[in-house]
């Protein structure tokens, strides 16, 4: 993208979409939203500089982008077999406030789904690249 007026506006929308992603993650339990929702909003501010800015300014967060998928899938699964190990079931609360483990399982998602949207875009966006 060579428009000066839709880097900047890109640049200066960006951290209102990531504080926004994670207002989403954070409060999902409590209100709309939740780690899918803040995920794919959080994933649609490194969208949106990837697209404007080009993949030199995400290239380091996009190198390491698939690790996040990954280690989210074991924290999930381990979440999962410590409460089946205490003697309770898959995901049982493990502290005693009531929201702490949706929250907890919310940002696991957000990563997850997070890494997820980003891989794909940057694997289009390279596709569309590679055919212009």
């Amino acid at each position: 993208m060579k428009s000066i007026v839709v880097r900047t506006f890109a640049r200066a929308l960006t951290p209102f979409i990531l504080i926004y992603g994670i207002y989403l993650m954070l409060f999902g339990p409590l209100s709309p939203g939740g780690g899918f929702q803040g995920g794919v909003v959080l994933a649609s501010g490194v969208i949106l500089v990837l697209v404007t800015h080009g993949r030199k300014k995400v290239k380091r967060l996009t190198d390491h982008v698939e690790s996040f998928d990954t280690i989210g899938t074991f924290i999930i699964l381990l979440f999962g077999i410590v409460g089946i190990l205490i003697g309770g079931s898959f995901f049982i609360n493990l502290t005693p406030y009531r929201m702490s483990s949706l929250v907890f399982l919310d940002i696991i998602v957000a990563i997850k789904v997070f890494a997820g949207v980003v891989v794909l875009a940057v694997f289009f966006f390279e596709q569309g690249v590679e055919s212009c």
